[in-house]
């Protein structure tokens, strides 16, 4: 029996990928690496192949979305553990996440991560923080963390949902509110890349905006 099913996606991560991959077979528990290799151009599937259970790959980029999707498809644990790939050795702090499920304190714990130094002015986690608290009434510190603990029970739900890039923490953190899940968030100091005030960091910014935006549209049609 499978207690843990870690699922990352992961695009163009072949610098970090593996001390993140290797913090999660440290960990003493029954479990499964699941790793989504969305499109990368670089060595990122190949090095997952070295530490994962199972690596799904795509010849072109299909949007985180998809990629957790994909990944929730294939696993068989009781407890589902989505984490970015780039965590490096601070990804072993998901037992910090797995504790309350499996305890019962909660139906979905995520992830509180202090912004770096070069973190931007946090405008599109204010929107997202306004969004869920007027559709659900509660109001979260980090809806956008990609660092995140459910129950198998949920995954039906969220299967039948349509995730689209950037945009599915949003969605997902309103279908599973909205659907009766009590949330829990937990501080950690897990640290992934920062992209920064920089035009990349930007841009990423943009594009996640833009997914957020456009998910959001999608339910509501």
């Amino acid at each position: 029996m499978i207690d843990v099913s870690y699922i990352i996606p992961a695009f163009n991560e072949e610098g970090r990928i593996a001390n993140t991959l290797e913090a999660l077979r440290g960990l003493s528990l029954s479990s499964e690496i699941i790793v989504v290799n969305d499109g990368s151009t670089d060595r990122t599937a190949e090095i997952a192949k070295l530490f994962a259970d199972q690596v799904i790959s795509y010849p072109f980029n299909k949007g985180k979305g998809y990629a957790l999707k994909q990944g929730w498809l294939e696993a068989r644990g009781t407890y589902i553990a989505c984490l970015d790939a780039d965590l490096e050795e601070t990804a072993k702090e998901i037992v910090s996440l797995i504790e309350p499920i499996r305890n019962g304190e909660a139906d979905v714990a995520i992830s509180i991560i202090k912004p770096g130094k070069k973190a931007g002015a946090g405008i599109v986690k204010k929107r997202v923080q306004a969004l869920v608290y007027k559709k659900t009434g509660v109001k979260l510190e980090a809806p956008l963390s990609g660092q995140r603990v459910f129950h198998r029970k949920w995954l039906p739900m969220l299967l039948n949902q349509t995730y689209k890039g950037f945009g599915i923490e949003t969605q997902m953190t309103i279908d599973l509110l909205c659907a009766g899940a009590n949330y829990l968030e937990v501080a950690t100091t897990m640290q992934h890349r920062e992209m920064g005030r920089d035009l990349k960091g930007f841009f990423h910014r943009l594009k996640q905006w833009i997914d957020i935006e456009r998910q959001l549209r999608g339910a509501q049609s």
